[in-house]
């Protein structure tokens, strides 16, 4: 069997790992990696678009995202402020997870762009959700002006790009790529299977 590990780049500004983010833990032996990314640099590496900038893509992505809500049980209701600078919420993600309280505010950030109708480029805001989950918004909002958390969503990015990924959500078990919130049932094929 293999380590178990998956790779898990998102950007809170991706409607489709807002979906996924809450069936990822369902995963059978999957120890989760969670990789923000800056979804709009690896677009602009891979020369990709987002699915609304094409109007017949953006109709159907409507439809679609709420078909996967439903599936999953989820409230979704999309942002007034799209697309948003989620570059302070992806820095804090990986201060949280430095601090061991990654899971405290990491699915409020989701919540904050596709439920609650927030702009998470705004340090209010952002502060916020902090302090909502009981924590010190103070320390994490100063955590993400070190140079070593604004070179780790480089490297996070960078990386998620040489290893072949276009969009968010995208997984990696091993060297293997799975892109999208519908490739869960592959990633536990993968996970599952001898090397």
């Amino acid at each position: 069997m293999n380590s178990g590990q998956v790779d898990y780049f998102f950007d809170y500004v991706s409607a489709y790992s807002y979906l996924v983010n809450g069936q990822v833990e369902k995963l059978e032996g999957a120890k989760v990696i969670y990789r923000p990314m800056l979804l709009g640099a690896v677009m602009q590496a891979t020369g990709n678009r987002p699915p609304g900038a094409v109007a017949v893509k953006g109709k159907y992505l409507l439809a679609d995202l709420k078909r996967w809500a439903k599936r999953y049980g989820i409230p979704l209701r999309f942002n007034s402020v799209f697309p948003q600078n989620t570059m302070k919420a992806l820095r804090l993600s990986i201060a949280a997870q430095r601090r061991g309280v990654f899971h405290e505010i990491h699915p409020a950030f989701f919540e904050a762009m596709f439920v609650h109708d927030l702009d998470l480029s705004d340090s209010d805001v952002l502060a916020k959700i902090i302090s909502d989950a009981g924590l010190d918004a103070g320390v994490l909002m100063s955590d993400i002006e070190s140079e070593s958390i604004k070179d780790e969503l480089k490297k996070n990015t960078e990386e998620a790009i040489r290893r072949g990924t276009f969009g968010a959500p995208t997984f990696f078990v091993g060297d293997e790529m799975f892109f999208g919130n519908d490739r869960l049932e592959f990633i536990q094929e993968a996970l599952q299977r001898d090397d």
